[in-house]
């Protein structure tokens, strides 16, 4: 039997600034949206110092995923070789159950993470985790 594919459920918008990628997701999302963003940011590697580079992850409405697509996201964080990432869970509709669908993710990829409620403080800790070499 052959996978079905979907259309990406979920969007998002990714920017980057001296080498923090911003991912605004509004969910929820599939696998699909999981593969899409991941072209996206695969794309953005020749304007990222790939040695040095973090996250911020914005996470809006009901940004949660299926059992499957965080299977394939907690993969492809494995990856990946991002120095941090901050979630800011603020527009998050359920911030609590979120946060622990994405600390099991980030955590069995050993990814730095850490939560947020706002994005200035989210991206000043991870500038401050992009001048601490490792």
């Amino acid at each position: 039997m052959s996978k079905r594919t979907f259309l990406p459920h979920g969007s998002s918008n990714i920017t980057v600034d001296n080498d923090l990628i911003t991912v605004d997701i509004a969910g929820p999302c599939n696998t699909e949206f999981f593969e899409r963003m991941e072209e996206q940011i695969t794309s953005l590697r020749p304007q990222l110092n790939m040695n040095n580079y973090t996250s911020l992850v914005i996470l809006r409405n009901e940004a949660l995923a299926t059992p499957e697509a965080m299977a394939y996201f907690t993969n492809y964080l494995k990856a990946v070789q991002v120095r941090a990432v901050a979630i800011n869970l603020q527009y998050a509709d359920s911030p609590s159950i979120t946060e622990d669908i994405c600390k099991k993710a980030y955590t069995e990829a050993c990814v730095k993470h850490r939560f947020f409620s706002d994005n200035v403080s989210a991206s000043s800790w991870l500038r401050k985790c992009m001048a601490t070499t490792k």
